[in-house]
């Protein structure tokens, strides 16, 4: 499978990974939240900034066609960078972005309270993997429609042709998850999100992002699906997503 990007110039060009599984025609949300993180690393990473937040407005559908990924830092402090984000169609943003990093330092003593750490196998002790075209594996920990959704997940691919996918990359590309993980009901995923916002205490450690569903909260055709994330050692931080009803997610799959 190929990279889900390729490079043209100062243009990034989408390939059949990148493509959603809504539309022949868009970019795959999961990659759009890529595209935002890959645009805030790009330039002058500092590796002792935590990206701890990142928040992505879908704004218009991202199109399978040629695009710039533009950042601009608009605070760049001594414990504190924020970044802002645009992703264009030629002159059109049809996706925007912001991030904030917030610089390392020691640790304080106390552990506030948090619930118990999830207890499920491992990627590799679960059968069933999914993800067919997509460019990332799926392995779901049972059957999240009408249940707790808990998946592990896995980029396959390279995100841009020739760079290595960093960990806060690869802990972006799965944030878009909190939506099916959160939103979804017996009768499947009725919800398409319209941005996605993901908090990260530390980045992960290896290839493997647990999602795990906290809760849905829904009225009105509007959803709001929240989740914490994982890797092997433990939690890492959440990701939110807002969403709109839409059935013609129903009926594409039915």
């Amino acid at each position: 499978m190929e990279a889900s990007f390729t490079p043209d110039g100062d243009r990034l060009v989408p390939t059949a990974s990148a493509r959603s599984p809504w539309s022949d025609d868009m970019v795959n949300g999961h990659h759009v939240g890529g595209l935002v993180a890959w645009g805030v690393e790009r330039d002058d990473a500092d590796p002792d900034l935590q990206l701890a937040r990142l928040t992505v407005d879908m704004v218009r559908p991202v199109p399978m066609r040629p695009l710039r990924v533009l950042a601009r830092r608009v605070r760049d402090g001594r414990r504190l960078r924020a970044v802002d984000v645009g992703v264009l169609d030629g002159d059109v943003e049809v996706a925007r972005g912001s991030a904030l990093l917030l610089r390392r330092s020691e640790h304080p003593d106390g552990e506030p309270w948090a619930p118990e750490p999830w207890d499920v196998p491992p990627p590799e002790a679960i059968e069933g993997a999914t993800g067919g075209s997509m460019s990332f594996e799926i392995r779901p920990v049972g059957d999240w429609n009408g249940a707790r959704g808990r998946v592990w997940l896995r980029e396959r691919v390279e995100f841009v042709a020739g760079q290595p996918l960093t960990p806060a990359l690869r802990a972006a590309l799965m944030a878009d998850f909190a939506n099916p993980v959160a939103n979804s009901a017996r009768g499947g995923l009725a919800f398409i999100n319209a941005d996605l916002t993901m908090y990260l205490a530390r980045d992960p450690v290896g290839e493997w992002i647990g999602v795990e569903a906290t809760g849905h909260v829904g009225a009105d055709g509007v959803g709001v699906g929240t989740a914490w994330m994982y890797d092997r050692e433990g939690r890492i931080g959440s990701c939110v997503a807002a969403a709109l009803a839409d059935p013609r997610i129903r009926q594409r799959h039915s």
